[in-house]
């Protein structure tokens, strides 16, 4: 059976209550209006309906393919994510690694200086045994010496416990990522976009699907499904279109799409 005895077959009202899929878009594919559908959305919809009715509409994905050019392929979202964060992520880093350094590189030559000090002091009190008797020697010369490697050390622990703080807020960072689970109650379309690699994956599935652990921006094609993330259990029970941003172990509904911000 091909598309179009398919059409006659069955009506819009009777196809979108057994797929979930709009009156609207179901007439724009009968119709053959294809500039009006994004290809990706087109072939959701077609692969859905192919296995509800158990039909081979393959003569209407070639007719779609041939009547639309590749300019109406419909853009990828991941390439309207910012490019800029990008751009200061790589400046921070640099700036960071900048900083420490001229910490080490401060810590070095402070210890070289020091060193010379030192050996100057203890040529100094060296000469001064020598030509001046042990009764009128200077006392407490070498309490200085002491003193001088007492303070250089603390010089040390404090860029140490400087280095050990950054690590430390950089790994508190990354714990912020979590991963996301989703679990369909019925046939469910949704593409993922990981918005801190800008990789993107979809899924036509009735089966659960767990994300790897990052920030996302996912839609979904209706929200018959339950979800987790963060210890949150998420129901949305509702037949319409989702797009949901998670980032940063909380999550929030995006009414329109691409309108988020990594």
């Amino acid at each position: 059976m091909n598309a179009e005895k398919f059409f006659k077959t069955h009506s819009l009202e009777e196809i979108s209550k057994k797929t979930k899929i709009s009156p609207i878009s179901l007439r724009l594919i009968r119709n053959k209006e294809f500039k009006k559908i994004p290809k990706v959305k087109f072939l959701g919809f077609i692969r859905i309906i192919q296995k509800s009715y158990n039909v081979d509409l393959n003569d209407l994905i070639e007719e779609y393919n041939t009547q639309t050019p590749q300019k109406n392929i419909q853009k990828n979202p991941q390439n309207s994510i910012p490019q800029k964060q990008k751009h200061k992520n790589s400046i921070f880093f640099i700036a960071l690694l900048a900083f420490i350094l001229i910490i080490l590189g401060g810590f070095l030559l402070f210890n070289k200086l020091n060193s010379q000090k030192n050996a100057t002091v203890i040529n100094s009190t060296t000469l001064i045994k020598k030509q001046i008797p042990i009764s009128s020697q200077i006392p407490n010369k070498p309490k200085k010496i002491i003193e001088i490697n007492t303070s250089s050390n603390q010089k040390t622990k404090e860029i140490n416990n400087s280095v050990e703080s950054i690590k430390k807020l950089k790994e508190d960072n990354l714990t912020k990522k979590f991963k996301i689970t989703i679990i369909p109650n019925k046939l469910l379309w949704f593409k993922a976009i990981n918005i801190d690699t800008n990789k993107s994956i979809e899924y036509l599935t009735t089966h659960k699907k767990i994300l790897p652990k990052g920030n996302y921006y996912i839609k979904f094609g209706h929200g018959d499904f339950n979800l987790t993330y963060n210890n949150q259990t998420i129901s949305p029970n509702t037949k319409k279109v989702i797009r949901m941003l998670f980032k940063n172990g909380t999550y929030k509904f995006i009414k329109k799409p691409n309108k988020f911000k990594k």
